[in-house]
């Protein structure tokens, strides 16, 4: 604003000025006119429903927006469990999705709608607290492939922390630890060599076990958890639930063996520590990207991984391990820096 009326006051000033120099404050004064009196953004959430965890995401993002933005976002929300009878996409400027059932029901309505023409942007979406495999789906299923949905201004932020953060992290909780077992599934099978060599990197050598649904985790867990002095379960969509997590908390007991986890759920029920996404750093992702979103075309989407992370231990089992737990910030000073 102050910019802008020392705009204002220098074309009203006394004295002649330049043409070119005329003409450059003329466009700056429409410029400005146009910025004081342009309508508000128009933002979309959709909901899958209305969880604790939703609803934080929805609170943090709007109360950011709002604290620093007063004037500039218009927010309407909805629900998928109860969707109005039109398409409430088709007046927003900015469509955000929090969970899968929202992201499948925004893309729906996005392909319903023509293709937007030429001298008309697509309306960005961004996804939020969706995993990379149920995006990379979605995207197949409604537009295509994951490029034509980034094409049609489609974007993501994945809800997964890379295991090369809980790898850290575990190197960091237990510096002695020469050797990590690593549980994969059907969805990350294909990390297997990336993450070889994370572990490498942290002068570990990586023994790798494989679970599909069909498997008895006790038969394949056990060889690797008794064999190595860390386990870590790689996030894996196909193979998360509550059976598998039962079973390696269990052999974690039996054979001492800390695990290393992604969420605060494993480590209340036994894991040593965990690094996750909170409601809390998906909402300062996404208030990032909403306020750098491109609204004239142009861009293309993208999907993100996790920018923030937050860290859970659990005291109890580390005192039974003999592990000594530092003060968090201590952790994210190491992995920052990479001093180890």
């Amino acid at each position: 604003m102050r910019a802008t009326l020392s705009q204002n006051k220098a074309c009203h000033g006394s004295r002649p000025k330049p043409g070119w120099l005329v003409g450059v404050l003329f466009t700056l004064t429409i410029m400005c006119s146009f910025a004081a009196n342009a309508d508000p953004i128009n933002v979309f959430f959709l909901l899958s429903k209305p969880t604790a965890d939703y609803l934080d995401v929805l609170s943090t993002v709007q109360r950011e927006l709002t604290e620093k933005f007063p004037d500039k976002y218009n927010y309407t929300l909805e629900f998928v469990s109860a969707p109005s009878s039109a398409n409430p996409t088709a007046s927003a400027d900015l469509i955000v999705t929090i969970g899968t059932a929202a992201a499948e029901r925004a893309y729906e309505y996005k392909t319903l709608q023509p293709r937007a023409p030429k001298l008309k942007p697509e309306t960005p979406v961004i996804s939020v607290l969706i995993t990379d495999s149920s995006f990379a789906a979605l995207a197949r299923q409604y537009f295509g492939s994951v490029e034509q949905a980034f094409a049609r201004q489609v974007s993501s932020i994945c809800i997964g922390q890379p295991t090369s953060r809980s790898i850290q992290l575990a190197k960091l909780l237990l510096p002695r630890a020469t050797k990590a077992g690593l549980m994969l599934g059907p969805s990350s099978t294909d990390k297997q060599q990336e993450l070889a060599k994370v572990t490498s990197d942290e002068s570990m050598t990586a023994e790798f076990v494989t679970i599909s649904a069909n498997d008895n985790p006790i038969n394949k867990i056990e060889p690797v958890m008794r064999g190595n002095d860390v386990f870590i379960p790689v996030p894996d969509s196909r193979l998360i639930n509550l059976a598998t997590a039962k079973w390696i908390l269990h052999l974690s007991y039996r054979h001492k063996v800390p695990v290393i986890a992604f969420s605060r759920t494993y480590v209340r029920a036994g894991a040593l520590a965990a690094i996750y996404s909170s409601p809390q750093n998906v909402a300062e992702q996404a208030v990032e990207w909403i306020t750098d979103a491109d609204l004239v075309g142009g861009s293309i989407g993208q999907s993100y991984g996790p920018k923030y992370y937050s860290m859970h231990f659990n005291y109890s089992v580390a005192a039974s391990l003999n592990v000594v737990v530092e003060k968090e910030q201590f952790y994210r000073d190491q992995m920052q820096t990479g001093n180890r």
